[in-house]
C-alpha cells in the first residue's frame, strides 16, 4: 500500500499583507508563508519588532518589504496600503490581518477607564475596518482575493476577561459575517480566525494583568502553561490563503 500523499502548498502567486508581523501569530504566519514562497508586505507599529522579523525572512531568502503602519490612522493606513498595492506585481490579493492590542483584564466594567475602552476598540474594531476597507477596493476591482481577520473565542463563542477585547473581536466577528455576503459576490474569500490561548506578547500581557488584578498565582501558572505555539496557528493561516482553501468557508477554531 501506497503512503500517504503530503499536501504541498505553493504560496508562490499570492501577495500577502500580514499586520502585527513584528510579533506573535503575524511574526509566525510570515515566516511560514514566506517558506512556501509567498511575496509578503509585513506590517506593525512596532519598528524594533519589524526589523528582527526582516532579519529571518532575509535569512530565508524572502520576498518581501516592512512597513510601519498605525492602523489606528485611517489617513496613514489608506496611504500606505496604496504603496503596498504598487509595490506587488499585480497587487495585493491576500490580507492576513493579527493587528491589535489587549488591556482591560479581570476588570469591572463600572472600574474600567474610558482611555482603556477607547484605545482597544480603536486598535482592533476600527483598525480592522481602516484595513479591509483600504484592501477591498483593489481586490473588488480584481474580482480575487483572500481576507483573513482576527476574532476570538472572547466575544464569540464566551466571555473573556477583558470588556473592550471580548467587545471588539464580537465586533470583528460581525464584519467578516458581513464581508462575507458582502464582498463574496466580487470573488473574495472572507474568513475569521479565532485562536486560543496562544503564546505571544499581548497573550503574556493579559495573564500578567489578570494576576496583578487577582493576585490568583495558581490561575496564572496554569494559563501560562497552557498556551499554544503561534507556529501551529501560522500552519493554518498558509493554508487559508492557499488555493487549496478555495472551499472553506466562515470561521476557524484554533486551540
Amino acid at each position: 500500500m501506497g503512503g500517504l500523499l503530503k499536501m504541498k502548498l505553493d504560496l508562490s502567486n499570492k501577495n500577502i499583507l500580514i499586520t502585527g508581523a513584528a510579533t506573535g501569530m503575524g511574526r509566525a504566519s510570515a515566516i511560514e508563508t514566506a517558506k512556501h514562497g509567498a511575496n509578503l508586505a509585513i506590517v506593525d507599529i512596532n519598528s524594533d519588532g519589524l526589523n528582527e522579523v526582516s532579519q529571518e525572512l532575509e535569512n530565508i531568502n524572502a520576498n518581501f518589504k516592512s512597513y510601519l503602519i498605525d492602523v489606528t490612522s485611517i489617513d496613514e493606513t489608506e496611504k500606505k496600503i496604496g504603496e503596498i498595492e504598487s509595490w506587488f506585481d499585480r497587487g495585493i490579493n491576500c490580507l492576513v490581518h493579527f493587528a491589535g492590542a489587549l488591556e482591560g483584564s479581570v476588570v469591572d466594567i463600572d472600574e474600567l477607564s474610558p482611555e482603556t475602552w477607547h484605545r482597544i476598540i480603536n486598535i482592533n474594531l476600527n483598525g480592522t475596518y481602516n484595513v479591509t476597507r483600504a484592501v477591498a477596493k483593489f481586490m473588488k476591482r480584481r474580482r480575487n482575493g483572500v481576507i483573513l481577520l482576527t476574532s476570538s473565542g472572547a466575544g464569540v463563542l464566551g466571555p473573556g476577561s477583558s470588556a473592550p477585547y471580548s467587545s471588539s473581536k464580537g465586533g470583528t466577528h460581525g464584519l467578516t459575517l458581513h464581508l462575507q455576503q458582502y464582498l463574496s459576490e466580487n470573488g473574495v474569500r472572507i474568513h475569521d480566525i479565532l485562536p486560543g490561548s496562544i503564546k505571544s506578547p499581548l497573550k503574556e500581557g493579559q495573564l500578567s494583568e489578570a494576576l496583578k488584578n487577582t493576585g490568583d498565582t495558581e490561575v496564572f501558572n496554569a494559563n501560562t502553561k497552557e498556551l499554544g505555539s503561534p507556529d501551529g496557528v501560522a500552519k493554518i493561516v498558509a493554508f487559508i490563503v492557499s488555493d487549496n482553501a478555495d472551499y472553506l468557508r466562515g470561521s476557524i477554531v484554533t486551540r
